[in-house]
């Protein structure tokens, strides 16, 4: 079994390119017990999705990221090419904070001001360093993993063998 994150396939084509290093999460109407976000572990794949992902709560600049076909080449699976490490995590209750983090990620700015204030003022900031598989793969779309959740449990075996994501711009 392999913890799988999901995620917009654009964020994670973002992540994938070295664009973004940092995740912003609130939670899924879905997530297990009380609906909040909760970090299950500090290694897993990125399920790239489409379910939630608009054009217009992306940011002009990061659109050339969108694509509906990017990670779903084939219909009913999904091209598996990333993992990450968690850095670091925090949740953070300042809003001011939260917008100083506004140049490092793609959504606009009132998605994440959606998202922190829903259900309290508070948002959950991953730090990640991102890795792409020496081979990726791909994986059924099977039922059990739609809807509104941030983790699923991936039945099949995965190395987590790969090169590091860096961007480049910032060396």
């Amino acid at each position: 079994m392999a913890l799988a994150f999901k995620e917009w396939a654009c964020i994670v084509d973002a992540l994938g390119k070295g664009k973004q290093s940092i995740i912003l999460r609130k939670g899924g109407i879905h997530e297990e017990g009380s609906g909040d976000f909760e970090l299950k572990g500090k290694q897993f794949i990125l399920f790239p999705t489409l379910f939630h992902q608009a054009t217009e709560m992306i940011k002009p600049e990061w659109r050339p990221f969108l694509s509906d076909t990017r990670f779903h080449t084939i219909p009913d699976k999904v091209d598996i090419k990333y993992y990450v490490q968690v850095a670091d995590v925090q949740v953070i209750t300042d809003w001011e904070m939260v917008k100083r983090l506004h140049p490092f990620h793609a959504w606009k700015e009132e998605v994440i001001k959606e998202r922190f204030e829903r259900w309290g003022n508070s948002i959950h900031l991953l730090i990640v360093q991102v890795f792409e598989f020496g081979a990726s793969f791909q994986l059924d779309l099977l039922p059990e993993y739609g809807g509104c959740k941030s983790w699923l449990e991936i039945d099949k075996s995965v190395d987590f063998i790969g090169r590091p994501v860096v961007n480049k711009s910032i060396i």
